[in-house]
């Protein structure tokens, strides 16, 4: 079936929201996510569910009305005509959300907003740390996934140096309920109201909450030249710690959390361009490999920068 009448078709599961006739845009670049307008003008976003769930439908859509009932922006589920959380074949199945308005802020301009960030995420993580039932989600297994890296060899020797200080750190921070792919594309912020919104909450593992920062912040470390990044850590943690103090503990466990990161998301990207791996890689994703790699051998020759910014944003003096 034609991608545009399959679409539509799918769409009249919601036709009291959307009417008989909403405008589909096409999908945003490399998603499967189609931007749509309803006959009154209210804009929603079209989303389909992939073969790779990482939890059941149901308990995704428990999540989110959690999050919505503790005051958490996020996009939940609209229920179709049929009292339903999604459209389609259970193979082939979409969900309609609605849209969260938001600036699009570039690396480059996102210091005057990152304590805002920071603030802002320590609230999704008290409310999922409070979640009362099993959300039948999964473990991230950070050693596991250390323990065989497809990294260039100069990388995985460097590591090899750190790896028992690594996770030395990384395995006493307690384990709850957390995004699981908390990237600064995933954090949508209005200036005009100050606020702050999450999407693409379809991991939601069981895993330290210093993974969310670890995984944001080493997007910053990557995107940005060295000093700025080291301003953007010192305002993200510093709007964090304010919200959600973190224990000395967590601390060490994000600084070693941020090399683990980029450590695996090298090994994950490099084995989908391999074929070892199927998934979906995104054009970013492709394109970040080298910035991940540069970052990564920066670190393991000299890591003094992320620990003064670190410390920096924990005593509050994140400069303005």
């Amino acid at each position: 079936m034609d991608t545009t009448l399959h679409l539509s078709s799918t769409l009249r599961a919601w036709s009291t929201l959307l009417g008989d006739h909403p405008d589909i845009d096409p999908a945003l670049p490399g998603r499967e996510l189609w931007p749509v307008t309803a006959e009154d003008g209210r804009r929603y976003v079209l989303k389909r569910l992939g073969p790779w769930r990482n939890l059941p439908v149901a308990d995704q859509a428990r999540v989110l009305a959690h999050l919505t009932r503790t005051a958490v922006r996020v996009a939940e589920f609209l229920v179709t005509e049929e009292a339903s959380m999604f459209a389609g074949a259970p193979e082939d199945s979409f969900v309609l959300m609605p849209h969260l308005p938001h600036d699009d802020i570039a690396a480059a301009q996102a210091l005057p907003v990152e304590e805002l960030v920071g603030r802002s995420v320590a609230a999704p993580h008290q409310s999922l740390a409070a979640h009362p039932w099993d959300a039948h989600s999964y473990r991230e297994r950070i050693a596991e996934g250390l323990a065989d890296l497809h990294v260039p060899e100069d990388v995985r020797d460097g590591f090899d140096a750190r790896r028992d200080e690594v996770l030395a750190r990384i395995a006493p921070a307690p384990l709850q309920l957390v995004h699981g792919d908390l990237t600064p594309d995933n954090v949508l912020v209005s200036r005009a109201d100050g606020t702050v919104s999450f999407i693409d909450l379809d991991h939601l593992p069981l895993a330290p909450r210093v993974f969310d920062l670890a995984k944001y912040l080493s997007r910053r470390l990557r995107r940005l030249p060295l000093p700025a990044a080291a301003r953007n850590v010192e305002r993200f943690v510093a709007g964090y710690h304010r919200a959600s103090p973190l224990a000395a503990e967590e601390i060490g466990a994000l600084l070693a959390m941020i090399l683990a990161m980029n450590l695996l998301e090298a090994s994950w990207t490099a084995r989908i361009l391999s074929g070892r791996l199927e998934r979906r890689l995104l054009p970013e994703q492709r394109a970040e490999l080298g910035p991940i790699l540069a970052s990564l051998r920066r670190r393991l020759h000299d890591d003094g920068f992320l620990v003064e910014a670190v410390a920096a944003g924990v005593k509050g003096r994140a400069s303005d």
